[in-house]
């Protein structure tokens, strides 16, 4: 195997995992609640070091050069985004540590888990239970249940515990919880995260929510703009790389060939 090649084709397939990753941050910079996506790689040994005895025949030189690179499953950057005012009176956004709890009408038969989101911007649905703006996926309250709001009261009021009242009556609590285990998160669309295993906390006292608010993606648009033409250079530089390689064997071929 052409070892150059090899390499130059890893670090274009790198190159390209984390453009994707890079572009779809950058695409959701203004998405609401939106978390940021970390890629992070390690080195990879070199097949003859990965399973040691399987080769007879091996060359320090190569194994110096490594076997290219190996991505790390990918994190979710948690920090808390910009609260931004509003003055509507469905956006909500929770500060502190803490999610909403949605909905999961998609879960099979005895799965335990949950849909979470940090995007508040809600609204009442046609039938008055309140929903996710962008999904419609109704809002939970602490017992696990559909919020129902009344269609002839107006108002809505949703204060730092997340009681939500109209009128004099409190009408639910949202569920405003924490994951037992942050790890165990994986991005559902663009709004949503599920929480594989279901296993929550109650968020801390310190957690306030605040009406009229949202939350706003932690996308930094210039930092993942210049990321993105890094990256994209890198995966040209690679491509070049591997066509140098392929020429350079071609023409070794050619040259031995004569002699054959």
């Amino acid at each position: 195997m052409n070892y150059g090649f090899h390499l130059a084709t890893t670090g274009a397939i790198t190159g390209m995992r984390r453009l994707d990753t890079v572009a779809n941050n950058l695409a959701n910079a203004t998405t609401v609640g939106f978390k940021s996506d970390l890629l992070s790689m390690r080195a990879r040994l070199p097949e003859n070091l990965e399973k040691p005895g399987h080769y007879a025949d091996t060359n320090a030189l190569l194994d110096g050069l490594g076997g290219g690179t190996l991505f790390d499953p990918a994190r979710i950057d948690l920090r808390q985004g910009t609260i931004r005012r509003t003055g509507g009176k469905l956006d909500i956004a929770i500060e502190g540590e803490g999610f909403l709890r949605l909905e999961n009408a998609s879960k099979g038969a005895g799965s335990r888990d949950m849909l979470l989101t940090r995007a508040g911007a809600l609204a009442r649905g046609k039938d008055g239970t309140l929903v996710l703006a962008t999904s419609g996926a109704a809002v939970l309250d602490a017992d696990g249940k559909k919020i129902q709001l009344d269609m002839d009261e107006a108002d809505v009021r949703i204060d730092e515990q997340g009681r939500v009242l109209q009128g004099e009556d409190e009408v639910a609590r949202l569920a405003v919880v924490v994951p037992g285990d942050a790890r165990n998160l994986v991005k559902e669309g663009r709004d949503a995260m599920r929480l594989l295993g279901g296993r929550v906390n109650a968020a801390p006292d310190a957690t306030i929510v605040r009406q009229g608010h949202l939350e706003e993606s932690t996308v930094d648009p210039v930092l993942s703009l210049a990321e993105l033409i890094k990256v994209s250079r890198g995966i040209e530089f690679a491509t070049r790389l591997m066509q140098a390689e392929d020429q350079a064997t071609g023409r070794l071929i050619q040259t031995f060939g004569r002699f054959g």
